[in-house]
């Protein structure tokens, strides 16, 4: 049983999770908490597997409330409740950098909670699961040069439950002279994405942006997806452009498998797909797309991963040619980058 401890201020908001949880058969409220001092009391004394923290609650805040949890209980996994704004997103982009596993968001009303049922759910099985490894810190990485976009791969990353802290260390670890674009397809709603896109901006020295509708492709530039819409690319190696679609095929938002497999139609054998961190299978299909153009295939080490699924599954497709931890991930990208610089 998933032995779980519910905080929120809200006494509806606990009622509501409560039922949703105790119907999933594998899951047990094992206490509840109104606000972040009795959080840490009931996560010290209780130690639940996971712990689902509001963020605005009296007496002490969640972001305070998460510092004193890893303190007290450090095995304990935290999924952070949150409400659709940007300052909801300033503050789960905050609570993720400080070791939060993942978010779920909180909808206006008690009725509505119930109609993210399966989501809620589906989080926390997978948080439950996720690793709390601590990063190995590496040494600065090497000088990068950037001598023309033409002449380096295009990287398309899939990424979702535990994106934020591991795009955050893969990509702050590549040199501002890094020539390549990386774009990136992240679970996220997209109220969220511009307020994260700025968060990995401050960390990087690449510039890093939500990338727009129409943007033209440039070297040593990462491009994040909106959410809730699916990022493809367009055009031609020389002129290639980002656009946003719908399309009900697929489930996750954006896809990854769609950024992948159009990345890889556009640039053939001059794409790098990966897909680290996430639950789920997207991403497979899209590494599958990648290997017939010729590209390279990349997936995050599903042993080392936050959450193993998504890797774990591209690896299963027998198309993955590198499997390496986050640690080495930046090194590879540069190494991929001189490699197919050498050939030409």
């Amino acid at each position: 049983m998933i032995r779980v401890l519910i905080v929120d201020d809200s006494p509806f908001v606990r009622l509501a999770l409560k039922k949703i949880l105790q119907s999933a058969g594998d899951m047990e409220v094992v206490g509840e908490a109104s606000n972040g001092k009795e959080a840490v009391e009931r996560a010290r004394d209780l130690k639940p597997d996971v712990i689902t923290l509001d963020i605005n609650m009296p007496v002490m805040d969640g972001l305070t409330a998460l510092e004193e949890i890893k303190r007290v209980h450090p095995e304990g996994k935290v999924l952070m409740v949150s409400a659709l704004t940007k300052e909801g997103a300033k503050e789960t982009i905050e609570a993720l950098s400080r070791g939060a596993i993942d978010f779920i968001t909180k909808p206006a009303s008690y009725e509505d909670l119930f109609k993210f049922k399966d989501e809620i759910i589906a989080k926390i099985r997978a948080v439950s699961k996720a690793s709390l490894r601590r990063s190995v810190v590496s040494e600065a990485p090497p000088p990068v040069r950037r001598d023309g976009f033409s002449k380096v791969p295009v990287i398309a990353i899939g990424i979702s439950t535990g994106g934020p802290q591991t795009l955050s260390y893969v990509l702050s670890r590549l040199p501002g002279d890094f020539p390549a674009p990386i774009l990136v397809a992240i679970h996220m709603p997209d109220t969220f994405t511009e307020t994260f896109a700025r968060h990995l901006d401050s960390m990087c020295r690449l510039p890093v942006g939500e990338a727009r509708e129409g943007e033209v492709i440039r070297g040593g530039r990462v491009y994040i997806s909106r959410g809730r819409i699916h990022m493809v690319v367009r055009g031609s190696p020389g002129r290639a452009h980002i656009t946003y679609v719908n399309d009900d095929r697929y489930i996750y938002r954006p896809s990854a498998d769609l950024l992948l497999s159009s990345t890889a139609k556009v640039f053939g054998s001059n794409t790098v797909g990966v897909v680290m961190t996430g639950m789920g299978n997207d991403g497979s299909k899209g590494i599958v797309e990648v290997k017939r153009a010729g590209g390279v295939t990349v997936a995050e080490d599903p042993r080392t991963a936050i959450l193993w699924a998504m890797p774990e599954n591209a690896v299963k497709t027998g198309c993955v040619d590198y499997v390496v931890p986050k640690e080495r991930m930046a090194d590879l990208f540069i190494k991929l980058v001189e490699k197919v610089r050498a050939q030409r």
